[in-house]
């Protein structure tokens, strides 16, 4: 089965368990009690039920999660990540406008630069801003391009092609 990450435990909240979560999902309902989520520890997927979840500012939830309990369970958590079925979030593709796409539309896609094949789309990373495009030249150097539409055109992504047109000095090649 695959998988796509919906959040990172960041720490723990309170004494009873309460896990501080910062989110990298766009569908906050995947955060909503009973929802079930995979805690991923090492290279194992465990699913468990959210028990209670409370927005905060920003990308954080605070999260209670079936099986965490106390305090030390949830220090224990801090680095993990949380993941939903990749077939999931396909079942939801459909609901997406043309412009609308999921993050892991994106990655390993070609990258294109002044028309000549630049490399791949390793990640993308939140920032305070936005999201930006970690991406991996073909000698395996890795670049960060901020996902603007000034830098980034997806027209040809359903050719699972990106253009990118960075501000002079930021590629540094």
């Amino acid at each position: 089965m695959q998988y796509l990450r919906i959040g990172k435990i960041t720490g723990a909240h309170g004494l009873h368990g309460r896990l501080k979560v910062f989110v990298t999902t766009d569908i906050r309902e995947r955060f909503d009690v009973g929802q079930e989520v995979f805690l991923k520890k090492g290279e194992q997927y465990s699913p468990r039920r959210i028990l209670e979840s409370i927005e905060q500012k920003g990308a954080l939830y605070l999260i209670v999660l079936e099986g965490v309990e106390g305090r030390d369970q949830a220090i224990a958590e801090k680095g993990n990540e949380l993941y939903i079925p990749q077939s999931l979030a396909e079942e939801t593709k459909a609901l997406l406008s043309p412009d609308e796409f999921y993050h892991y539309d994106l990655i390993q896609c070609d990258v294109y630069y002044n028309d000549v094949k630049f490399g791949t789309v390793a990640d993308i990373l939140k920032a305070g801003s936005g999201d930006i495009l970690l991406i991996e030249d073909l000698a395996g150097k890795q670049f960060m391009v901020p996902f603007v539409k000034t830098m980034v055109d997806l027209k040809e992504l359903q050719h699972r092609r990106i253009d990118i047109f960075p501000v002079e000095g930021l590629l540094d090649i």
